[in-house]
């Protein structure tokens, strides 16, 4: 029997054994989980501005306290966004009883004005998918509980691509990823590349506008602020390109940590991102969006992001849990993940593909909330710390320590509704794609092997 009687046998088998769950129930119970998963985002771990957070709270508070503009490398883009939450902490308690909820208001505002996007264009199955990935088997927690800048330029940025890609007010499009660009300035290359590749296919001139004005106001502010990262560098240590101020990291060495380390490496941390979909967006058929595109220009940002943090000295990202400065790489791979979910024309190797990488991705969620603050003492705090071994080692890095200091023994009754909610999760999703690999198999045992086994002649 060939391969290929194989394969459509198996695919048959898979569609005559549908999901059976009705899709209005479908659609009720991944809304719930949806906003389980946000609310878990806002009660499961603690909010405060910290790190670069404190810095950009200051800076903020500078301006709407005394009326002036101190001098710091963080930009004011993103913070003087959050100007109504600090005026509102302020009148309550403190500034800071606002500020800490910033991100989390600008997550959710991203993920509404992207199903907003979305809805009409692409099937609601897939909207939802995409979005319960990106809220509950995403590296999304810590950031979104602090005061950094990544969620900010995060949303600004890749929402603006989508409304650029749906073509309608293309121009308000632009204007967001100016603005995300400008609140994080090194990702002016990968807008700047965005830029490049629109203008190659529209054939016009314009489109360099944007990237320019995003570099001017950058510099401008650079300039009145007495910002930048002049002269800094980090400590010297046993590692053999340490202590260089600036982008003196060899580019060949960060791009191999930025990808393969694993501490912070985008294929540990963003699995769903390196799925291919040319299968699932075929099986999908014709959509009012143009997600192959979209997909493209999503990962062309990223791809600027691994040009400019590959040389710099410190291309992990300081004390953080997983590739922080990649944050936006969230949404390309929910994206690619909701859609190899849905491809139900998909080969046994395929499913069995996507389904570790939904496990790892729903591994990545729980982990991210419940042990970003978790610094193993041989990295830190410690004269004979190493701080290199939670970049590169699999025992130390931040996504499987955990398991190797039973972690588990320690959970409070909310965190393990927590990890119940991460199980719950993965059932919902799971399922029906463990379904389709039970039948494949089935399908290739009684077309391949069972034959075999009947016909070999067995002797001792």
């Amino acid at each position: 029997m060939s391969t290929t009687t194989i394969e459509t046998r198996a695919q048959v088998t898979a569609e005559q054994s549908p999901d059976p769950r009705r899709p209005g129930w479908t659609a009720v119970v991944e809304t719930v989980l949806i906003v389980a998963g946000l609310a878990r985002l806002v009660f499961g771990q603690q909010l405060g501005p910290v790190a670069d957070g404190a810095d950009r709270l200051r800076s903020i508070t500078a301006l709407l306290a005394e009326g002036r503009v101190d001098h710091s490398e963080y930009s004011l883009m993103g913070p003087l966004f959050s100007t109504p939450l600090w005026l509102l902490g302020k009148l309550v308690a403190t500034p800071e009883a606002g500020i800490r909820y910033f991100n989390l208001v600008v997550f959710t505002a991203g993920l509404g004005a992207l199903a907003l996007l979305l809805r009409g264009l692409v099937p609601g199955t897939l909207i939802r998918r995409f979005l319960l990935l990106t809220v509950s088997a995403s590296m999304i927690a810590p950031d979104v509980g602090h005061y950094g800048s990544e969620p900010f330029t995060m949303i600004f940025v890749m929402v603006g691509i989508v409304v650029v890609v749906r073509g309608r007010r293309r121009g308000w499009g632009w204007a967001s990823m100016v603005v995300g660009a400008v609140n994080t300035p090194a990702t002016l290359v990968g807008l700047g590349l965005v830029g490049l590749s629109q203008l190659w296919r529209d054939r016009r001139l314009r489109l360099v506008l944007p990237v320019v004005a995003a570099a001017a106001l950058v510099l401008l502010e650079i300039l009145v602020r007495h910002g930048g990262y002049v002269g800094d560098r980090g400590a010297k240590d046993i590692m053999p390109f340490s202590g260089r101020p600036g982008f003196s990291y060899p580019v060949f060495f960060g791009l191999l940590a930025l990808l393969f380390s694993f501490g912070r490496g985008l294929v540990w941390y963003l699995p769903g991102m390196f799925l291919p979909i040319r299968g699932p967006l075929a099986d999908l058929g014709p959509t009012g969006l143009d997600l192959a595109r979209l997909q493209r220009l999503w990962l062309t940002f990223l791809g600027g992001l691994l040009l400019v943090y590959a040389p710099w000295w410190a291309w992990y990202g300081g004390m953080s849990w997983g590739p922080r400065f990649f944050l936006a790489g969230i949404l390309p791979a929910s994206l690619a993940l909701a859609l190899r979910l849905g491809h139900r024309q998909a080969r046994l190797g395929a499913d069995l593909l996507t389904l570790a990488v939904l496990i790892v991705s729903v591994w990545i969620g729980l982990n991210s909330l419940l042990w970003h603050e978790l610094w193993p003492t041989a990295c830190f705090n410690t004269p004979q710390s190493v701080e290199a071994l939670c970049w590169h080692s699999p025992e130390y890095s931040s996504l499987w320590y955990p398991l190797v200091s039973w972690q588990f023994r320690y959970l409070t009754a909310g965190q393990w509704v927590s990890a119940a909610y991460s199980g719950g999760v993965l059932l919902w999703l799971g399922v029906p794609l463990v379904r389709r690999i039970a039948a494949s198999t089935r399908a290739a045992w009684a077309e391949r092997v069972a034959p075999r086994l009947a016909r070999a002649e067995w002797r001792w």
